[in-house]
């Protein structure tokens, strides 16, 4: 079992760093190749949806095959892709290669978990796993400052990138054989209204949504306002947000091995109060400085939010509910994110600190769906005792 439990975590942190390599590289690449940012908001739009209406159809396949085969599969059909982005250089080839890569990057991350609760169901386990994967990401993000404008042995830092993104996809592919490969069969059941007899599902749903639109709207295109908008340079901007992100990181895996003793509905909404306050300044004076801090913010509480919010929400759900719960949930959550880099591309075009007021609406009404998930939930206790 624990060599189970460390395989999936070196898959989490491998999928991570490339995801750090790739997500640093991917907007300003497509930039350099004639695209403008609100076609890239168009093309991670469609790419989201892709995915949102994939991961249902295709749900009771993954179930009835297994999991880890599928995740496999994915992860196979990814390398090809990245394969072919290092063979064929044409403008609306690309389009269709990041909307691809997006929509299997985002089906293997939403399977990882129902794998890892094939093993076992943990609040800690949770919260670990993120944090090592957005750890694991920050690092990839430095490697990519590094090699940002280098040309080694003929190769552009871009086409090193994706090199090393398809070695680690294959190492993926071949840790997770040493994984056992679950097939669960659902007897014909609406499965929609067993996941909504769990009290809390509904309001941690309407919260995953209106999260990921409020967070894409200010982190979607990070990097491309650390650059443009602020100034800053790009293997100065890559490097120095990725360590402290690297910081938080570490942080957050401290308060997953201390959440289940937190109070956790108290944090969730004092942590809400103080971020609306902050985006109020920064889209308010239009102030380089306040608009930096705004985004440091937002993404420092994304690592909290996992081992406090996510995990006993998620571990509410029955096991074999797990990879269709996980299916509806990121439905709504991609379109909330595909929502996001539409309107973050537009107002970043037109004024980039007007993300931060337009985000406010959304934080205020996740705070208050998912204070009530919160409190519904029978997992564990989210005022900072022990285990029910």
């Amino acid at each position: 079992m624990k060599k189970q439990y460390l395989n999936i975590y070196l898959v989490y942190i491998l999928l991570g760093l490339s995801l750090g390599l790739w997500e640093v590289f991917k907007p300003l690449w497509l930039i350099e190749k004639g695209l403008t940012i609100a076609n890239l908001g168009v093309t991670f739009f469609i790419a989201l949806i892709m995915a949102a209406i994939f991961s249902v159809l295709i749900g009771n396949k993954v179930m009835k095959n297994g999991i880890r085969v599928s995740i496999q599969i994915a992860l196979i059909v990814r390398l090809l892709n990245f394969t072919s982005m290092l063979l064929i250089s044409n403008k609306y080839l690309m389009i269709f290669q990041s909307c691809l890569d997006l929509l299997l990057d985002t089906l293997i991350i939403q399977w990882m978990y129902p794998l890892l609760t094939q093993i076992k169901i943990n609040n800690i386990f949770f919260g670990l796993k993120d944090n090592l994967y957005d750890l694991a990401s920050n690092l990839g993000t430095i490697i990519a400052g590094i090699f940002m404008g280098i040309i080694l042995y003929n190769f552009t830092s871009y086409q090193v990138c994706i090199t090393i993104c398809i070695l680690l996809f294959f190492i993926c592919f071949l840790l997770l054989f040493k994984v056992k490969n679950e097939k669960i069969v659902l007897k014909q059941t609406n499965i929609i209204k067993e996941i909504f007899k769990v009290e809390s599902a509904k309001d941690y749903i309407k919260y995953s949504c209106s999260r990921r639109l409020q967070l894409f709207l200010i982190l979607g295109f990070f990097m491309v306002i650390l650059t443009d908008n602020l100034g800053i340079d790009k293997s100065v901007a890559g490097i120095s947000w990725a360590i402290l992100q690297i910081v938080c990181n570490c942080l957050g895996i401290i308060v997953s091995f201390k959440s289940d003793k937190i109070n956790r509905v108290k944090i969730f909404k004092w942590s809400n109060i103080s971020s609306v306050f902050i985006l109020l300044i920064a889209g308010l004076t239009k102030n380089n400085f306040f608009a930096f801090i705004a985004i440091l913010w937002i993404d420092i509480l994304s690592d909290f939010y996992s081992p406090i919010i996510d995990a006993p929400l998620t571990n509410d759900i029955p096991k074999n509910l797990q990879l269709h719960f996980a299916n509806y949930k990121h439905i709504l959550s991609y379109i909330g994110r595909a929502i996001a880099y539409i309107v973050a591309g537009y107002l970043i075009s037109v004024n980039y600190t007007a993300i931060f007021l337009v985000s406010i609406p959304f934080l205020i009404y996740q705070n208050y769906v998912g204070t009530k998930a919160l409190k519904a939930c029978k997992n564990t206790n989210v005022y900072g005792k022990k285990y029910n």
